[in-house]
């Protein structure tokens, strides 16, 4: 099975934080990183990349939720979603080195991709 993570990257601490996460947790083989910014853009390459993923992660960090909505933008709406200010009530701010709670976060993200790989032996 192969999973996408869409980070949304945004330029506050939640958006970084939702990348250093994903960075962390990309091994290119289970885990694949999604370009948050080719979807929209309809990069061809990009979709189609995306596209071999059998399940999707949008880890947004604010509640515009642009990880989300890149994803339905290709056509893909069947995938599971972590919002770090809701989610985890961490506040949005422009301190891009606030990493407040980002181990929750990424235990949570190993739980959906745990629960993704149970479902698909299921």
């Amino acid at each position: 099975m192969k999973i996408g993570i869409l980070p949304c990257q945004g330029a506050c601490n939640v958006g970084a934080m939702t990348n250093k996460v994903a960075l962390n947790l990309v091994d290119n083989e289970t885990i694949n990183m999604v370009c948050p910014l080719g979807l929209p853009l309809g990069i061809k390459n990009i979709i189609d990349m995306a596209n071999v993923n059998e399940k999707h992660l949008a880890l947004n960090g604010c509640p515009v939720k642009c990880a989300s909505k890149a994803l339905e933008s290709a056509g893909i709406t069947k995938y599971k979603e972590i919002t770090l200010t809701s989610d985890f009530d961490i506040p949005k701010n422009k301190n891009f080195k606030d990493e407040t709670n980002i181990n929750n976060v990424e235990a949570k993200v190993k739980d959906v991709i745990d629960e993704f790989l149970l479902e698909q032996k299921g």
